[in-house]
């Protein structure tokens, strides 16, 4: 993620004192993102992450259960590591911070997905959604409803009369899919391919749960779709979303319903990160290592979203 936060040699190793994780050797910035300061963090005894977080309305409580949920259920997910007084969460120059275990692989953000790639993920996902049933809390999330109709207002004085148009007609289709009623639940809300580790072909975790909370199911789906299975000129690759549908849907069952809602969820879902990054374009934050994404690429996409009516087909 993008570094908004320095840590000095000195204040690593007074930090490390709070752990039983060895003695500071290195630390190296993670330029991916744009959300927190995430670091590459080497100690005497092993590798970790570790994340300052920069917004500060995140449910830290939410997503650091949900992960250990998942990985006591064999989902690879980071695992936090407990301070010697056994926080997970502690206070850094004001803001939380926490360390991670070290997933083995890296990204794919510049590589194309294999099918076998879109395979994996969309089994991990059904996986997730089904065992994170046992994920009691219930948390709206920081890009609910609110979220989308104070952005929009917010960016209407810098955004040309046909951008606010499509933003406005899009609400309508956000509050239809939130009025349906689809299956629901925990859902991660932001699986890009730079919250995905691999070797080679094959998944070895999944990261970044910050912005998990429940929603339906059918939406998470399509923010996987609308990255994992995109083309150069925008569309959808057919192959790859079928195989990464097919492959959910062996274990969870995707509904009628559902497959008749997938062009709007497909919308939804581009929509929130159109005005995400619309907003960080706008109004930045200060950074050392800023990772700015252009809010052109998701235009195109809820554009071609909006112009053609994709279908779900499973095998």
């Amino acid at each position: 993620m993008s570094v908004y936060t320095r840590l000095t040699k000195e204040e690593l190793e007074q930090l490390l004192y709070l752990y039983d994780i060895g003695k500071f050797v290195d630390i190296e910035g993670i330029s991916e993102g744009i959300t927190n300061s995430n670091y590459y963090l080497t100690t005497s005894l092993n590798k970790y992450i570790l994340t300052i977080f920069e917004e500060p309305n995140l449910n830290l409580n939410y997503a650091i259960e949900l992960m250990d949920l998942l990985s006591t259920n064999r989902i690879p997910c980071p695992i936090p590591v407990k301070s010697k007084d056994g926080k997970c969460v502690l206070n850094f120059k004001d803001k939380p911070l926490s360390i991670f275990t070290l997933l083995p692989g890296k990204t794919i953000t510049k590589k194309t997905p294999s099918e076998m790639m879109c395979m994996q993920i969309g089994e991990t996902l059904a996986k997730m959604h089904l065992h994170s049933k046992k994920h009691k809390a219930h948390y709206v999330g920081l890009r609910d409803i609110e979220w989308f109709k104070k952005t929009a207002t917010k960016l209407n004085p810098v955004l040309k009369p046909y951008e606010i148009n499509i933003i406005n007609n899009e609400l309508e289709n956000l509050s239809y899919c939130l009025g349906k009623n689809l299956p629901s639940g925990v859902i991660h809300s932001d699986l890009f391919r730079d919250n995905a580790l691999f070797i080679g072909d094959n998944l070895t975790g999944v990261i970044d749960f910050y912005y998990a909370c429940n929603g339906y199911y059918l939406y998470d789906l399509a923010i996987i779709v609308n990255d994992w299975c995109l083309n150069m000129d925008y569309t959808i690759n057919l192959k790859r979303q079928d195989a990464l549908i097919s492959s959910y849907n062996k274990y969870r069952i995707i509904k009628e319903v559902e497959k008749e809602f997938w062009p709007n969820a497909l919308r939804h879902a581009a929509l929130r990160f159109w005005l995400s990054r619309l907003h960080d374009k706008h109004f930045p934050l200060d950074g050392e290592i800023t990772h700015q994404l252009d809010p052109d690429i998701f235009y195109n996409i809820l554009a071609d979203r909006i112009l053609k009516d994709y279908t779900i087909k499973i095998d």
